[in-house]
Protein backbone atom coordinates (compact mmCIF):
# COMPACT_ATOMS: atom_id res chain seq x y z
CA UNK A 1 0.00 0.00 0.00
CA UNK A 2 2.88 2.79 1.05
CA UNK A 3 4.16 1.70 -2.81
CA UNK A 4 0.89 2.50 -4.11
CA UNK A 5 0.84 5.66 -2.37
CA UNK A 6 4.70 6.24 -3.62
CA UNK A 7 3.91 5.74 -6.74
CA UNK A 8 0.92 8.00 -6.81
CA UNK A 9 2.40 10.87 -4.48
CA UNK A 10 5.26 11.30 -7.49
CA UNK A 11 3.58 10.70 -10.07
CA UNK A 12 0.24 12.34 -9.67
CA UNK A 13 -3.15 11.46 -8.03
CA UNK A 14 -5.11 8.10 -9.68
CA UNK A 15 -1.91 7.15 -11.22
CA UNK A 16 -1.88 3.59 -9.99
CA UNK A 17 -5.63 2.41 -8.68
CA UNK A 18 -7.14 -0.73 -7.90
CA UNK A 19 -8.31 -2.73 -10.33
CA UNK A 20 -11.42 -3.02 -8.32
CA UNK A 21 -12.30 0.42 -9.12
CA UNK A 22 -12.78 0.16 -12.99
CA UNK A 23 -12.26 1.90 -15.55
CA UNK A 24 -14.76 4.03 -17.55
CA UNK A 25 -15.55 2.49 -21.04
CA UNK A 26 -16.86 4.55 -23.42
CA UNK A 27 -17.93 2.31 -26.25
CA UNK A 28 -21.76 1.65 -27.29
CA UNK A 29 -23.62 -1.19 -28.61
CA UNK A 30 -23.33 -0.48 -33.04
CA UNK A 31 -26.08 -1.97 -34.58
CA UNK A 32 -26.72 -0.34 -37.41
CA UNK A 33 -26.19 -3.20 -39.42
CA UNK A 34 -28.95 -5.58 -38.04
CA UNK A 35 -31.82 -6.72 -39.40
CA UNK A 36 -34.98 -5.10 -38.05
CA UNK A 37 -36.44 -8.85 -37.17
CA UNK A 38 -33.37 -10.74 -36.59
CA UNK A 39 -34.51 -12.12 -33.33
CA UNK A 40 -37.76 -13.28 -35.19
CA UNK A 41 -36.79 -14.70 -38.79
CA UNK A 42 -34.49 -17.03 -39.17
CA UNK A 43 -33.59 -16.87 -43.52
CA UNK A 44 -32.26 -13.66 -42.11
CA UNK A 45 -29.39 -15.23 -40.16
CA UNK A 46 -26.52 -15.52 -42.59
CA UNK A 47 -25.40 -18.66 -43.77
CA UNK A 48 -21.68 -20.05 -43.41
CA UNK A 49 -19.89 -22.26 -45.85
CA UNK A 50 -17.17 -24.81 -44.09
CA UNK A 51 -14.49 -26.01 -45.99
CA UNK A 52 -16.22 -29.27 -46.07
CA UNK A 53 -19.06 -28.13 -47.63
CA UNK A 54 -21.52 -28.03 -45.25
CA UNK A 55 -23.58 -25.08 -44.43
CA UNK A 56 -24.87 -23.81 -41.15
CA UNK A 57 -26.38 -21.16 -39.75
CA UNK A 58 -24.81 -18.63 -36.86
Amino acid sequence: MSALDQANDRFGKKTLVFASEGMKQPWQLRSNHRSSRYTTRLVDLPVVRCGNGAASRV
